[in-house]
Formats: structure tokens, sequence, C-alpha cells
């Protein structure tokens, strides 16, 4: 039985840790995928849902970071390029136009929703930048002799500001 446990346990490594394939991890440990599955069944019965750990760890890790990074990036891009051509139609109708800007009005705060609760650091990074953005608009405007001053610490402070986690 402790080999059994062993084989558990190895398995459980693979599968959550190393996000493995469950068929790539059962070949791995020797085990029919069959005993694998009861043995992911029994788990989360106990209370330890592997599937619900594997997504933890995969949120965690520095490559689902850069990777939803990326997918937000393209993201914007195709928004942009999407409100280009609209604002460069000319033979769109009125109702077209507005149930276009509906569409990609929703489609973007769904998206930034959903990347917001996946990616709690990069939303804290871009709600800095919104301040730091936000704080040279008020001084341009108001006071436009302090803005070679502002820029030399706004350069350092940025550097400062991308170091806390």
């Amino acid at each position: 039985m402790a080999h059994a446990s062993e084989k558990r346990t190895q398995l459980r490594g693979l599968y959550v840790y190393q996000r493995l394939a469950m068929e790539t991890a059962c070949k791995k440990v020797g085990i029919p995928r069959s005993t694998a599955n009861r043995w992911k069944q029994e788990a989360a019965d106990k209370g330890d849902d592997w599937d619900t750990v594997r997504a933890a760890v995969a949120l965690g890790d520095d490559n689902f970071s850069t990777l939803s990074k990326k997918l937000l990036e393209d993201y914007l891009v195709q928004h942009q390029a999407t409100m280009d051509q609209l604002r460069d139609s000319k033979d769109m109708s009125a109702r077209d136009r507005a149930d276009t800007l509906a569409s990609m009005s929703d489609s973007f705060n769904k998206t930034m929703a959903s990347f917001k609760r996946l990616s709690p650091e990069l939303n804290k990074q871009a709600i800095q930048l919104d301040v730091l953005q936000r704080l040279v608009t008020f001084a341009q405007g108001r006071y436009p002799q302090h803005l070679t001053a502002m820029v030399e610490l706004l350069e350092p402070f940025g550097e400062e500001l991308a170091k806390v986690k």
C-alpha cells in the first residue's frame, strides 16, 4: 500500500505541478488511467481538487504571466485596429456604428475584468501608470513651469514603482 501512496503522490505532482497531461503522467508513474481517475476523484471527495490546484499553480507561473500579458497586448492591438477601421469607415450606417461600438465596449469591459482577476499585479501596475499619467496631465495644465523637474522625478520614480510587488 505504501507503494501506491508514493505513486499517487508522484502522479499528483506530475499532473498538478509539472502540468503534464494525465495520460502522460500515468505513463511516467506506470499506472492505468482508470486508477489515476479513481485517485483523483478520491482526492476531490476529500477536498483536494487536483484541477483547482493545477489552475492556481498555472496562475502563479511566470510563463502564464507572460502569456496573459501578450494576450492582453494582442487584444488591445486588435481593439485599436477595429476602432481605426470604424473611424475611417465612410459607408457604415449610424446604427451599425453604434452596434459595433456597443459590442466593442462590452468585449473590452469583459476582457479587462477577466484580466484583472487573472493578473492583479499587472492591474496594479496599470493603476500606477494611470495615476502618473493623470499627474503629468494635471501638471501640464496648472504648473507647466515645473514639467522639467517632474520629468526628472518621474523616470526614477517609475522604476521604483516597478519594483513594488
